[in-house]
């Protein structure tokens, strides 16, 4: 009784998201549907892993309205990517992430493998993380029209995360063209003092930027293995890549997008 009993929690939980019309805190979830604050949380942060559900940068959930059945984009890119991410961060030593961009310009982890270094660079899959100063979300920026990422550099004030953090668009898009042109994204201690990364475009088989991969290493190591890491993340990212064009009919990517540029029209 207690699996069913867990099994209709998650079902109410998703029914409840998907009848609000906003983001709702968690203390706001937990008033509504009567669950207790501390299992809400553990629901909710299964949900978000599971790429059903959004946490914003405000910590407020949102059903991920995305997600496609019987298998969305993120959940291919998962598949593929993850066997060549575990490879990459054995032969560098360090922590690789795959993230996406996702509303509001943030960006979302959807895999990782951890370094297994004493010391290394961890991240948490249920929280968004910006993109202007983060190495994936540089990347992500960079494949878009660039009316558009300013447009979204603009939207709103961009808050510094260090003393390092670049928030100034203009200085920011002189940064994107660069990414642009080298076709790959460097960060060192923008987001995360201590923490430096650097992240190369994922493609699908049409050549459009599906998603970044990451490798995130500490500072003290990043300086003197920079140039090796920077080639492992364009070779891992460009593998998943030929990957996922091997393995996905045209198809896949054509229909995929009209379905996103629709969504996009939508909003």
């Amino acid at each position: 009784m207690a699996e069913v009993r867990s099994a209709g929690r998650v079902l109410d939980l998703l029914e409840y998201l998907q009848g609000q019309t906003a983001a709702r805190s968690l203390s706001q979830i937990a008033l509504d549907t009567g669950l207790p604050k501390s299992s809400a949380l553990l629901l909710l942060r299964t949900l978000v892993e599971r790429g059903y559900v959004l946490r914003n940068s405000s910590g407020s959930y949102v059903i991920e309205l995305h997600r496609s059945a019987p298998q969305s984009i993120n959940d291919r890119l998962i598949e593929v990517a993850v066997p060549e991410m575990h490879a990459c961060s054995n032969k560098t030593r360090e922590t690789v992430l795959l993230g996406v961009l996702v509303d509001g310009g943030q960006m979302r982890v959807l895999a990782k493998q951890i370094s297994t270094q004493e010391l290394r660079y961890d991240a948490d899959l249920t929280a968004l993380r910006p993109s202007y100063c983060t190495a994936m979300g540089r990347v992500m920026l960079a494949a878009l029209p660039r009316a558009q990422r300013l447009r979204m550099l603009m939207a709103r004030k961009l808050r510094p995360f260090t003393s390092l953090t670049v928030t100034d668009p203009g200085a920011l898009e002189v940064i994107l063209r660069q990414v642009e042109t080298e076709g790959y994204a460097t960060v060192e201690e923008q987001y995360v003092l201590g923490a430096s990364g650097v992240a190369a475009p994922v493609r699908n088989g049409a050549g459009r930027v599906v998603a970044a991969l990451d490798i995130a290493s500490v500072s003290s190591r990043f300086g003197s293995n920079r140039t090796e890491l920077v080639s492992a993340a364009m070779t891992c990212a460009e593998t998943i890549g030929k990957l996922l064009c091997d393995t996905e009919p045209d198809d896949f990517w054509r229909n995929r997008q009209k379905s996103e540029s629709g969504d996009q029209t939508e909003t």
